[in-house]
C-alpha cells in the first residue's frame, strides 16, 4: 500500500491535566490511518510551553507504540512579541517532568527540513500550531518552501468581523505572515469550518477502552468539554480543530476551498493576528493559500471518529 508521508507541527497538550485535547486526538489519527506515514513530530509553544508539547508528543507516541517517531523540541518564543500575554495561561498547568533516559532531541526547525529533503515534493506538513517553526525553517532553507506537497495549515479565523484572532496566528502574528508570503502550497483551514464538527461526551465514551492512547484522552475530554462550554466557546461538545486538518488530509473532498490572498494585521495592537482574506478570481494567479469555507461537517465527524476507533479507511 502506497502511504503519504507526514511532518507533523504541534503544540500538543493531551497529557496536561486540563488543558485542549484536539492536537492529541489528531495525533491518534495520524497514526491510526494506514494511509499516513508520520515521518517527524516537531513540537511549539501555544497550548502549553514547549517543554510540556514535547514530553506529551513522547509520552503519546510511545502510548501508540510508535517510540521511534522522531520528535524535535521545536521554539519556545514567538518570533518578536513579549509572550507575556499567554503566561497565565501556560503557568497554570505546572513544570514539566524529566523525560527518563535523557532528553537529547534534534531541533523541529532541523527535523522538519531534513525530512522534507529526504523526500522532495512528497511530503505533507501538517502545522497545527504557531506557525514559528515553519516560519525559521523557510528563512533558513528557503528550498524546502517548494519541495513539500503541501501544507495543511489550522489557523485563522474568516468570518466577516471577527472579534478576535484565532489562537495559532495570534502567538505570533509576524510568523504567519512569513509563512502565509513564503510560497508554500497551503491549505488553511479556520475556525468557521472547524468549530462546525463537534464532538460530545457520547463520542467520547464510545471509544473503546483496549488503546492506552484511547483511553487518556477519553479521561481529558469530559474536563475540556467542560471548560469549552464554560467558556462559552461551544454548546453540546467540543471542536477537535486540529482533528479536522488531519480528516482534510485523508479526504480532499470533505470541504471547499476559495484561492485567496490572506492578511494578517500586524500594526494596530487592538487587531493584532486578526486574519482577512481576498478572494482571487480564476485567471488572478495564486493567492496565499486555498482557504476552507465550507464542510460537510457530519461526514468529517464520522471519519474522525472512525480513525480514533482504527477503522480509518484505507
Amino acid at each position: 500500500m502506497m502511504t503519504q508521508p507526514v511532518f507533523v507541527d504541534t503544540d500538543i497538550s493531551l497529557g496536561t491535566p486540563g488543558a485542549e485535547i484536539d492536537d492529541g486526538a489528531a495525533l491518534i489519527m495520524l497514526m491510526h490511518a494506514p494511509t499516513l506515514d508520520v515521518r517527524g513530530v516537531g513540537t511549539v509553544y501555544g497550548n502549553v510551553p514547549v517543554e510540556q508539547a514535547t514530553h506529551n508528543a513522547r509520552r503519546l507516541l510511545s502510548r501508540l507504540g510508535h517510540e521511534e517517531t522522531p520528535v524535535g523540541r521545536g521554539v519556545g518564543l514567538p518570533l518578536i512579541e513579549d509572550p507575556s500575554w499567554f503566561a497565565e495561561w501556560q503557568s497554570r498547568y505546572g513544570p514539566t517532568p524529566p523525560w527518563p533516559g535523557g532528553d537529547t532531541l534534534p531541533t523541529a526547525v532541523e527535523l522538519l527540513i531534513e525530512t522534507v529533503r529526504a523526500a522532495p515534493g512528497e511530503v505533507s506538513v501538517l502545522a497545527l500550531g504557531p506557525l514559528t517553526n515553519l516560519a525559521i525553517a523557510a528563512r533558513l532553507a528557503p528550498d524546502i518552501v517548494h519541495s513539500v506537497r503541501e501544507v495543511v495549515a489550522m489557523g485563522g479565523s474568516f468570518g466577516h468581523a471577527a472579534p478576535t484572532a484565532e489562537f495559532n496566528v495570534r502567538c505570533d502574528p509576524e510568523a504567519a505572515h512569513i509563512v502565509f508570503s513564503a510560497g508554500w502550497p497551503l491549505r488553511l483551514l479556520g475556525l468557521e469550518v472547524t468549530r462546525q464538527v463537534l464532538f460530545s461526551r457520547h463520542d467520547f465514551a464510545r471509544l473503546p477502552d483496549d488503546d492506552r492512547a484511547l483511553r487518556l484522552l477519553k479521561s481529558q475530554a469530559p474536563g475540556w468539554i467542560d471548560v469549552v462550554e464554560a467558556e462559552g466557546w461551544e454548546e453540546g461538545g467540543c471542536a477537535l480543530h486540529d482533528a479536522v486538518a488531519v480528516a482534510a488530509l485523508l479526504d480532499e473532498t470533505l470541504i471547499t476551498y476559495v484561492n485567496a490572498s490572506v492578511n494578517v494585521e500586524l500594526a494596530d495592537p487592538a487587531r493584532r493576528g486578526i486574519t482577512a482574506l481576498k478572494p482571487l478570481e480564476e485567471g488572478q494567479g495564486n493567492g496565499t493559500a486555498r482557504v476552507a469555507v465550507a464542510i460537510e461537517a457530519d461526514r468529517c465527524h464520522d471519519l474522525i471518529l472512525s480513525c480514533l476507533e482504527r477503522k480509518c479507511p484505507s
